[in-house]
């Protein structure tokens, strides 16, 4: 009888000599080699060079090619008052064609390429920063389904350990009924109990089978559904630094928003540039030359916007008001920390003490059970009565496992809370 609980145990939790074993921050760690958002930390990157990059251009000359071609019905014409003099002013023709080059260099900028370079750093940090929040976001559904399947994973061995159980029980019962110490409606009474066991099994087997499978595709690796999950191992709680990477990435927008406001203020200083011109066309630069010709021209020129109807400072503004929404979202952000905190250091202190009573109670029913079950073998109480005490040696078993299974859980997201997870 021994052996067939053991051929059980085999096959529904899979103790095999070769099993695969699963271990919580192995899942963590597939968990997030596996996000699709994994990869958009390199995307980011490259588009934040591409910026910075496009930045850099501002200090390379422009050249613009232009054509031009048009007529005039009406242009300069030069008249003497005395018409006795013999000069003759050309006309400046009606119709005017020509190509152009045009070249443009800045000299100085005010610091705004700089600037933008800076700004453009900081929103990539930022970015990124946002990819590893949603990738540590992972570790919270990781730990919902690892529990899940860990609980009813020991559920299982509870159910093996009761049926074992009800099989010696039913071994002496069997022997005492052909003896004629017993009746049959006792031996039956054992055998629907084990059937309502075996059926258990199957749905305990069923769930857990299903949860694997979604974490299996959250990880994205196939674990064996005859895998073995551990119990993880954590030290004290209390007291560790919170280091969320949300406050890294609240720290990095900021930042991210002051270097914006510095590149508003950079946009207003002056800009000193270079500039040159030159084309062929007619008529040139001479207006009054009817001939094609060669022409050219270079110069610098100056770029001052010095009033600009308080859009600057409105801008300011804008962003001021942003870092504030963002000061509201960190201070929300710590009082949901510290709500969960609270919640959950609650819950490890109720586990704890759950689990100092269920050991106590656990064995004083385990003694309760032997004793039934000795009864049970005189003939002095009815395999009904036995099976009473039997299930509450089950239950004081399972509530007992359920309670370790929450705490682990609990510091599990304490941790989590934290970011020390």
């Amino acid at each position: 009888m021994r052996t067939r609980a053991t051929l059980l145990l085999m096959i529904f939790t899979g103790v095999l000599m070769a099993q695969e074993t699963i271990t919580l921050f192995e899942c963590h760690d597939k968990a997030i080699e596996n996000a699709p958002r994994l990869k958009d930390r390199e995307i980011i990157r490259q588009i934040g060079d591409l910026k910075i990059d496009q930045a850099g251009t501002n200090w390379y000359p422009s050249l613009d090619l232009n054509g031009r071609l048009s007529y005039q019905s009406d242009v300069v014409t030069v008249t003497l008052a005395n018409s006795d003099i013999p000069v003759k002013f050309p006309e400046v023709p009606h119709d005017q064609y020509g190509v152009n080059v045009d070249i443009s260099q800045a000299l100085y900028d005010g610091g705004v390429t700089k600037q933008l370079k800076n700004y453009e750093q900081a929103a990539t940090a930022a970015d990124i920063q946002q990819v590893e929040v949603d990738l540590y976001g992972l570790k919270g559904k990781v730990n919902q389904y690892y529990f899940t399947i860990l609980a009813l994973q020991e559920n299982m061995k509870n159910l093996v350990v009761h049926l074992e159980n009800l099989e010696a029980r039913h071994k002496v019962v069997q022997l005492a009924v052909e003896n004629g110490a017993m009746l049959e409606s006792d031996l039956k009474v054992i055998k629907v109990e084990m059937l309502k066991v075996r059926q258990s099994m199957l749905e305990v087997e069923a769930r857990k089978n299903s949860f694997l499978e979604a974490l299996n595709i959250i990880c994205g690796v196939q674990f064996d559904l005859e895998a073995e999950l551990e119990k993880p191992i954590f030290g004290e709680v209390g007291g560790e630094e919170v280091t969320r990477p949300e406050y890294r990435l609240f720290d990095l927008k900021d930042a991210s928003m002051e270097a914006g406001k510095e590149l508003i203020s950079k946009k207003r200083m002056p800009v000193l540039y270079a500039f040159g011109q030159t084309g062929y066309g007619k008529p040139g630069y001479n207006m009054m030359s009817d001939k094609w010709d060669y022409y050219y021209m270079v110069g610098a020129g100056l770029r001052w916007n010095i009033w600009d109807w308080n859009s600057t400072s409105r801008d300011r503004q804008v962003i001021e008001h942003q870092q504030h929404i963002l000061q509201n979202q960190r201070s929300a952000f710590d009082k949901e920390l510290e709500s969960q905190r609270v919640q959950e250091e609650a819950k490890i202190d109720q586990y704890m003490k759950s689990m100092q009573l269920e050991e106590e109670v656990l064995e004083l029913q385990k003694e309760i059970s032997e004793h039934a079950a000795l009864r049970l073998e005189n003939g002095t109480i009815t395999a009904t009565d036995y099976i009473t005490e039997l299930n509450k040696e089950s239950i004081a078993r399972i509530n007992l496992a359920m309670h370790e299974v929450n705490l682990m859980k609990s510091i599990a997201n304490y941790l989590n809370i934290q970011g020390n997870l």
